[in-house]
């Protein structure tokens, strides 16, 4: 038991304490690598195969290269360190990002969950509306935090945008996250059977909520 609270308090002080590190180590674009099952506008569903990724020499541009089908169209991911968001267009290989239109409106953005498993869209001019990962819709990730505070706290909103907008936007933090959910199982079913325990993490969650909230 002890293992398992320590290993909560070490994932909670470790989505703080790497932010920084996490930012240096960035690897933006390597986690849409595989196939993807998209939603249109008009419900009906294409498949995304991204097959590989590029990062200029100063790492402040990214590029997914991928192929929809049907009609085997040519599509890039770009990801720009100073516009933080993964714009979506459908342009030829061969071209570079010196190529590439610099109107953003000429993209779709595309908004990627904490774990690269699913993302949904802002409207843009492709008619793209979400996705996930593979050929089969993930289930829902179990959440210690909900399991916690409770499904309908708004508190979880600081915790979720600190997950999507900081740890998620790099490969260090991508990895704490796919931790979190890995030992969140384990934790709930621990805080089912001892109510002092969960107590006890929730104070420790309530605790670093506020932190979240100002490195946001």
């Amino acid at each position: 038991m002890r293992k398992t609270v320590k290993s909560l308090s070490c994932i909670i002080v470790c989505f703080v304490l790497l932010t920084p590190i996490a930012f240096a180590q960035s690897e933006y674009a390597d986690d849409w690598i595989g196939t993807w099952t998209v939603t249109m506008n008009d419900e009906s569903t294409v498949t995304w195969e991204i097959t590989h990724t590029w990062v200029s020499d100063t790492g402040r541009s990214h590029l997914a290269y991928g192929i929809k089908n049907p009609g085997e169209v040519e599509f890039q991911i770009y990801y720009s360190t100073f516009f933080t968001q993964y714009q979506y267009i459908e342009a030829d290989h061969d071209l570079t990002v010196y190529d590439l239109p610099q109107d953003l409106g000429l993209y779709t953005e595309l908004l990627p969950d904490g774990d690269f498993q699913t993302f949904t869209t802002n409207p843009g001019p492709y008619p793209i509306d979400s996705g996930y990962k593979g050929t089969e819709p993930p289930g829902p990730n179990p959440c210690v935090a909900s399991e916690l505070l409770g499904a309908d706290d708004p508190r979880l909103d600081i915790v979720r945008q600190f997950r999507d907008k900081k740890m998620a936007t790099s490969k260090a933090g991508r990895n704490m996250i796919t931790l979190y959910y890995e030992q969140s199982d384990d934790l709930i079913d621990l805080c089912e059977k001892n109510p002092a325990v969960k107590w006890s993490l929730k104070l420790m969650l309530e605790s670093i909520i506020p932190v979240l909230y100002i490195l946001m």
